[in-house]
């Protein structure tokens, strides 16, 4: 990996008012994967992105987030603006691509922005849960930062965003019901390290013996590589994912790991 300079390491716009980090979605309804299926994503998200501390226990800024999104099936396109409170800006191409009860995403072009001298925009991303709050869609979630060209990490944030028009969605959201379908699962993927620099291990247990199958999808929703497909028994695994045999050069990748015909995913990033 090439040496990063010490002028690129400056973390995107650094505040000096801390606040308590939480995580908006535990008070929301997380909408599942039938659900999600019968959304449309097109059209106007806008809300918060609020900016971790370094150590990732406050809040030190919070900035406008909005998306303007296209969906064609799982695919999807558009662009994201951030704006801080002092009034500079970026403009951003993002792609990415539906999984389960997720939207995995990731900004990948500058547009237009104004900053500060010696600071960067970080390209966000990340795996956004749909969430159903009264009549709103929402997309909330962590959304981690990386550096434009290397894909080092900046100090990251979580996201809030609600559809602007949603008058195609409120049915989906009314025959949701009332009972939340949780974020936490039965089944947890884990990946180490991420990010990674050549490749990186998954980890998942099953409670019970099951039908598996494992996937790698790059952001733009193309498989890279299929790691596994068949029977397991309960217990512990781990499987191996080398990004040099995957012929993708977006450096955002995620592994889609279904369990009995349940998805579970995660997001993977390629430091360069």
């Amino acid at each position: 990996m090439k040496r990063l300079s010490a002028s690129l390491m400056v973390l995107l716009l650094i505040a000096t008012t801390a606040v308590k980090a939480t995580s908006p979605e535990n008070k929301l309804q997380i909408l599942n994967a039938s659900q999600v299926a019968r959304l449309d994503v097109s059209g106007k998200w806008s809300g918060k992105r609020n900016q971790y501390s370094l150590d990732k226990k406050s809040f030190i800024e919070s900035f406008q987030y909005e998306f303007d999104l296209k969906q064609e099936g799982d695919i999807i396109a558009g662009t994201s603006t951030i704006i801080s409170s002092n009034g500079e800006y970026a403009d951003m191409k993002l792609e990415g691509v539906l999984i389960g009860n997720k939207l995995h995403f990731a900004e990948k072009e500058v547009k237009s922005a104004i900053r500060p001298d010696g600071k960067v925009w970080c390209f966000k991303s990340g795996e956004l849960f749909f969430a159903k709050d009264g009549d709103n869609l929402k997309l909330v979630g962590a959304t981690p930062s990386y550096m434009e060209v290397y894909n080092y990490p900046c100090s990251g944030g979580e996201t809030d965003l609600i559809k602007v028009d949603n008058s195609s969605n409120l049915q989906v959201l009314i025959n949701a019901g009332t009972t939340s379908a949780g974020i936490e699962s039965r089944i947890t993927v884990n990946v180490f390290p991420n990010p990674f620099i050549q490749s990186a291990a998954i980890y998942y247990n099953l409670d019970t013996d099951a039908k598996v199958s494992a996937q790698v999808y790059d952001i733009s929703g193309k498989m890279v590589s299929n790691l596994f497909e068949g029977n397991q028994k309960a217990g512990s695994y781990n499987l191996s994912f080398d990004a040099k045999n995957a012929g993708s050069m977006s450096g955002i990748f995620i592994i889609k790991l279904v369990v009995n015909g349940e998805v579970f995913s995660r997001q993977l990033v390629q430091m360069r």
